[in-house]
Formats: structure tokens, sequence, C-alpha cells
């Protein structure tokens, strides 16, 4: 295999779809939201996208069989809509590849005319929160009253870069007439958070008005959020640290100052 491939399974009738992207990002945030969305609704694999810029390896099973890394297309009806959802196990691991592999995506989304695009993820803001906040960007500025009223901020975060697919989709997309917004929760950026998740695919659901029992997810948010405070009292502590430091104060044993590095 020497390019991204894309290969159909079936070719279904979808006309203007809503398309929901999760992959593997900050916190798998986008990924977790994705997933738990997908496992929630009646929705059918149509396509899917290998590519030789994914990891050099195989996924295997509990049965000992193995399979490629892979991006997939799923499709689904909720109230005379049609939803097409992107999830995957890996991004591309080089620039270019990131190029190539979102131009493929869109190449498949752009048969169906897709309505809007929402691309998720994690939004790294190095500390833990106890209620996350969902920010938005858009290609369209045309999206953005609307989502707001969601309470979907725009503002706020003093701008930046959304890397990877979640944000080449739609500047691509962009180019192509194709209209979407990426949805990011905040989180602290080096852990699996299936809080910031759930408060992710809430917020969707909200903006799409779409019914997913969340109770799962929540289990999984409820566990994320005992191991984000442990990290939110180290940080604490280091902060404390830190501050000692520039104070001049010394602390008077070796162990009082393990007490604040740990």
């Amino acid at each position: 295999m020497k390019d991204t491939e894309i290969r159909f399974v079936s070719k279904p009738k979808i006309h203007s779809p809503i398309v929901i992207q999760g992959l593997p990002g900050i916190g798998l945030v986008g990924k977790i939201a994705a997933d738990y969305l997908l496992s929630n609704v009646k929705a059918k694999k149509f396509c899917e996208l290998v590519s030789p810029h994914f990891p050099p390896q195989v996924i295997t099973d509990e049965d000992g069989m193995v399979r490629l890394v892979r991006n997939e297309f799923y499709y689904f009806k909720d109230k005379k809509r049609d939803f097409i959802i992107i999830v995957g196990d890996f991004q591309g691991m080089s620039p270019e590849s990131q190029y190539e592999i979102s131009g493929k995506i869109l190449d498949v989304l752009e048969k169906y005319k897709p309505k809007v695009i929402y691309t998720l993820g994690g939004l790294g803001i190095g500390k833990v929160t106890k209620e996350p906040k969902v920010f938005g960007s858009t290609n369209s500025r045309a999206l953005i009253a609307s989502h707001k009223k969601a309470g979907v901020q725009f503002s706020g975060r003093a701008g930046g870069g959304i890397f990877g697919a979640s944000g080449l989709v739609l500047g691509i997309g962009k180019l192509r007439g194709i209209s979407g917004v990426c949805l990011m929760a905040e989180t602290v950026g080096h852990v699996v958070d299936a809080k910031a998740a759930k408060v992710l695919l809430e917020k969707l659901s909200e903006v799409l008005k779409l019914k997913i029992d969340m109770r799962d997810l929540d289990k999984q948010a409820k566990a994320a959020e005992k191991e984000l405070e442990k990290i939110q009292r180290m940080q604490e502590e280091q902060a404390q640290a830190m501050q000692m430091a520039m104070a001049g104060h010394k602390p008077s044993s070796d162990e009082e100052v393990m007490k604040y590095i740990r």
C-alpha cells in the first residue's frame, strides 16, 4: 500500500447529512464522544479509510484476528435527518499525511453534499476544571449565532491553532464550500478525559436535538473525575512549592521537599 485508500462496503442513499467526526486527539475527548454516540444509535458502516500514514501496526481482536488500523464512516437516520459519524483508530503521523487524509475524508463526504460538519475534540488548558466549558470555532460566520444560543463559546480563548483533522477538515472544507463547526471541551490535556467527552456530547446533543442515553458515559466520567482530582491536588502542591521557592522559603527536611514535588 503506497497511498491512502477509500473502501466502500456499501453505497447507501444519504441526503445532505449532518456529519460528526471524532478522532483521537487531546485527552481522547472527541474520540470518546463519537464512539459513545455511535454505540447509542443504529448506525451502519458504509466506508473505511486505510493509509500507510497511520502507525505501522495492526489491531488484534479477542480471537487473535488482526486488521489494519483505519478510519470508519457510519450512517444513521433520526427524525428524517441523515447523519454520518466518522471514527477511527489514529490520525496521520506527519503534517503532509494530515492534509492528505483530511482531503480523502472530504472526498467521501462531498458525494453526499453535507449540510454541516461537526469535528469534536479537546481543548487542552493545562489544568483541571470542575465544569469544563465547550468552545467552538467555525469556517462559516453564519453558524455562530445559533450555536451561541446553545451555550457554545466562540470567544474568550485568545485564538490559537486547531491541530489535526479537527481543524483541517474545516479548513479544507471551506475551500470546497462545506460549512462546519469544531466543538472543543476543556480538558487538562495529558490524560484520557471521559468527563470532558460527556460534557462535549451533551452539548452536541443539545445543538442537534439528539436523545442519547448518557448513563454509561456518566459512569466513565465519574471515574475520570476521581483521577482528575488527584491531578488537581498534585498541581496545587506543585504551585505551592513554587511559591515557597520564589519567596525564598527553605523546607526543613528532604521529606518536606518531596511532599511538594511528588
